[in-house]
């Protein structure tokens, strides 16, 4: 990670001669992320450990979306000829939901199921590196960039945290470490505009990692989507 940030801005210093200016802004991020895939689930139920009103979501990869947030510095260069490209760094939460519909569990001496309503999210904190490339369209002098590019997600930890209440009003929940993986890969697109100092941006992020890579038996696909958007104030 610390040698792509350096050959980054080493490229951004040696350009300087070429381009016509640099712009960088720091931006407040959010959106909407959930998993695609097989594995991925609108309904889950959690599992109980003996005798415990706390245990784990059978299936914590819900394809509900949930709220993330985070915040980044963006380094952007845009040539003579409107060209492009540039790099965002920051730090990000990513949040998942699945809803809760039974809970199951031991009451020590027989099995039991109980209908319950509830969610679980999947929090995911990361670093987040996005290198992107496109070209700046001046409409009624206002820019509007069209980015293409790719996210580098280095996934600090992975955590989820559900909470169910059953029918008869026993409430449940779960708090376990659910790291699989250390790094997701997302091509993304953006599109963004500013006014004077502040923009606004929306863009979509899809992953290309497996979350659920080395799991055995049934079927094991769950992989990223952010729906992003967020506000961006230009400090140079």
């Amino acid at each position: 990670m610390k040698t792509k940030i350096i050959i980054l801005i080493t490229f951004f210093a040696l350009s300087n001669v070429y381009g016509q200016k640099t712009e960088l802004r720091v931006s407040l991020n959010s959106g909407l992320f959930s998993f695609t895939g097989k594995s991925a689930a609108e309904v889950s139920q959690i599992n109980l450990y003996n005798q415990s009103n706390s245990g784990y979501t059978n299936n914590p990869y819900g394809s509900k979306n949930g709220l993330c947030y985070g915040v980044s510095l963006n380094l952007k260069r845009v040539t003579k000829n409107s060209v492009i490209y540039g790099v965002d760094f920051g730090y990000e939460t990513l949040r998942s939901k699945i809803s809760l519909n039974s809970v199951n569990g031991f009451d020590g001496i027989s099995t039991f199921q109980k209908e319950a309503s509830g969610e679980t999210f999947l929090n995911s904190n990361s670093l987040n590196l996005n290198p992107f490339g496109g070209y700046r369209f001046n409409i009624n002098k206002f820019p509007l960039d069209l980015v293409g590019g790719f996210d580098i997600g280095y996934i600090l930890d992975t955590r989820e945290k559900g909470n169910a209440t059953a029918t008869d009003g026993v409430e449940y929940s779960t708090s376990l470490d659910r790291k699989t993986i250390k790094q997701d890969f997302r091509p993304r697109i953006q599109i963004s505009t500013d006014y004077k100092k502040f923009g606004i941006y929306l863009g979509y992020s899809i992953g290309l990692v497996n979350y659920k890579e080395g799991y055995i038996g049934g079927v094991n696909e769950a992989y990223s989507k952010i729906i992003r958007f967020g506000l961006t104030y230009q400090i140079k």
